[in-house]
């Protein structure tokens, strides 16, 4: 399995940053060390264990809380952080994040430090095996039947669901599926409807963003094509007002999360507002010098926001902990240009 490049503080995130720390206290927080170990079984819900998840290639069944959790999915450390439980392995989704996490989880995952796996040439088997976990997460992953049968031997495995895609599962349900395996569905409740919350006063906080049309895209020069994307992270920013260009999904399909359009079609992407990252600055550099760009009615007006890395990944793989952060990076800049 390669983890794929998903072509990869306000008033209102105040709220729900603090929902979100009441729901951390409420759960325990979970216990620190080097590698993070998960905590005690009087900090889940009360008669959660045993509990059995089914997911698309088999069933895990937890008999009691796990005290050792290796996150595999892209961002399912943050569901866990989120809910007090601290892996003891991560993956590795960029060079420069500080301890593995980016920086929206950094203060949930406090001075825990756990193991980071690379995952570019296949989930690392024998190094999960040494970890000795007794949960597996691997919801928002590329996760295949193979995988699955490898990892399951080791502990408890937590998959996407059926009939979902890899890197396919939306930000509420990899929640409360890792809220059920942890024994703390009250808990994932509760953080998600903080987030949901929050997404919802942004929209009163920014007015100027109903009914806007927006992409999100990423330059490909050397396919001579422009990814669009049509998947979590966009319907993330549908929730705060903003209504997906119908050119997004028109345009001919890449996989089960964009679409693109040949570069020779730049000037079809006449959203009001739009949202490009970069995976080089030399990438940048060429798109922003090309003339059918500069006039582009989102970039001439001066709603164009560029995505670092740090944010592309905090919206890619959309979670409880990464929704706030992200919307604080990209909403009010908008929001000054759209009116």
């Amino acid at each position: 399995m390669t983890r794929p490049i998903r072509i990869p503080q306000r008033a209102a995130l105040g709220a729900v940053g603090g929902a979100l720390a009441l729901a951390l206290t409420a759960c325990g927080g979970g216990a620190a060390g080097s590698g993070g170990d998960a905590g005690s079984a009087s900090q889940a819900d009360p008669g959660a264990f045993p509990v059995t998840v089914q997911t698309q290639f088999g069933t895990a069944t937890i008999p009691r809380a796990p005290r050792r959790v290796v996150a595999l999915g892209w961002s399912d450390q943050d569901a866990a952080l989120a809910l007090g439980v601290k892996p003891v392995a991560i993956v590795k989704t960029e060079d420069g994040f500080k301890n593995g996490v980016g920086p929206w989880a950094e203060q949930a995952l406090g001075d825990a430090r756990p193991q980071v796996l690379d995952t570019t040439d296949g989930y690392p088997i024998e190094k999960v095996a040494a970890l000795h976990p007794d949960l597996i997460l691997a919801v928002q992953s590329g996760l295949t039947s193979a995988d699955y049968g490898k990892l399951s031997q080791i502990a408890p495995t937590v998959g996407y669901l059926s009939g979902r895609t890899a890197y396919g599962t939306p930000w509420e349900e990899q929640t409360e599926l890792i809220g059920k395996a942890l024994g703390r569905g009250k808990e994932a409740a509760q953080a998600i409807a903080a987030v949901d919350q929050s997404l919802t006063r942004d929209a009163a906080t920014y007015p100027q963003l109903k009914g806007k049309s927006f992409l999100y895209a990423f330059p490909q020069p050397s396919n001579g094509r422009v990814v669009l994307y049509t998947d979590e992270r966009t319907r993330v920013l549908e929730r705060a007002g903003l209504v997906l260009d119908p050119v997004a999904t028109g345009a001919p399909k890449l996989n089960s999360f964009s679409n693109a359009l040949s570069m020779e079609h730049l000037g079809s992407l006449t959203s009001q507002a739009l949202l490009v990252w970069y995976s080089t600055p030399e990438n940048q550099q060429q798109l922003e010098s090309n003339p059918v760009f500069k006039g582009l009615p989102a970039v001439a007006s001066g709603a164009y926001l560029p995505v670092n890395r740090t944010l592309a990944q905090a919206s890619s793989a959309p979670s409880v902990l990464s929704i706030p952060w992200s919307a604080e990076q990209i909403l009010p800049a908008l929001a000054k240009s759209l009116h």
